[in-house]
């Protein structure tokens, strides 16, 4: 976990059916250890994390991995990892709690939390 909360980015691999693909994501890890994901609800990937949740996180350039499933956070939840979210995704549009809150109430945008397997 502490590679991971030094990178900027994660390799996400997800599949769709037998086929795997991996792309470069965003992350924020939370006390105590949490892994949240951000990301544009029309995405390939969260297309692909509605239909099988599995995704292996890998931190890029090293075979640091882990594997685990992603969790839509509704909107009732975010509160409590809304500053971190703030901080590290204010670019994105969500400049403040209630921005994130919009963009996930509107469903332009997904918050998930990933757990360990």
């Amino acid at each position: 976990m502490a590679r991971l909360a030094q990178a900027d980015t994660v390799l996400v691999t997800s599949r769709d059916g037998f086929r795997e693909g991996t792309v470069r994501a965003w992350f924020v890890v939370t006390p105590p250890g949490v892994v949240y994901l951000f990301t544009s609800a029309y995405s390939v990937k969260a297309v692909r994390w509605r239909s099988d949740p599995w995704v292996r996180l890998t931190v890029p350039g090293t075979s640091v991995a882990s594997e685990g499933r992603v969790y839509g956070v509704p909107e009732s939840e975010v509160e409590a990892v809304a500053p971190q979210i703030v901080e590290r995704w204010g670019m994105w549009g969500a400049t403040t709690p209630e921005g994130l809150k919009r963009l996930i109430r509107d469903r332009q945008y997904v918050l998930l939390r990933v757990e360990a397997s």
